[in-house]
């Protein structure tokens, strides 16, 4: 009797397992056969490389003023940025990459290249930084 107990609790245990996983592949399936439809946005990359006499203070205070660009610019949709860490050396000692989404050249060329504290902050650029490297693209979800 104890052995039909056990053998029974075994059996609806991996039956249960067994409809569970059934009903996740399920779930799974309907997320691929409905993928999610992303709308073309323009991204702007942006590189810096700094020149050797830059110190980490005038470093910091250009990464803030740029930083500070998506809250007095509404046409950015969307801005992130970061410091390379590729372990392969093409690099060519541009450090900061910055990427900025807008939703149209229009956005981009008639408000945010001319607008005030872009400009401002383009101008502080000069003594601090070596090259710059600036890719524009429509992306293709």
């Amino acid at each position: 009797m104890c052995t039909l107990f056990l053998v029974s609790t075994v059996l609806f245990s991996c039956q249960e397992k067994k409809a569970m996983a059934q009903e996740g592949m399920e779930k799974n399936k309907t997320k691929m056969e409905k993928p999610e439809k992303k709308e073309k946005v323009l991204r702007h990359v942006v590189l810096f490389k700094f020149k050797d006499g830059a110190s980490e203070e005038d470093v910091n205070k250009l990464n803030e003023s740029f930083n500070a660009l998506p809250d007095a610019i509404p046409v950015i949709k969307d801005f992130e940025w970061g410091i390379n860490d590729s372990p392969e050396d093409f690099h060519q000692d541009f450090t900061h990459c910055y990427l900025i989404t807008f939703n149209s050249e229009e956005d981009r060329d008639s408000i945010y290249t001319p607008h005030p504290q872009h400009q401002a902050f383009v101008a502080s650029l000069g003594l601090h930084i070596e090259k710059v490297f600036v890719v524009d693209y429509w992306t293709n979800p």
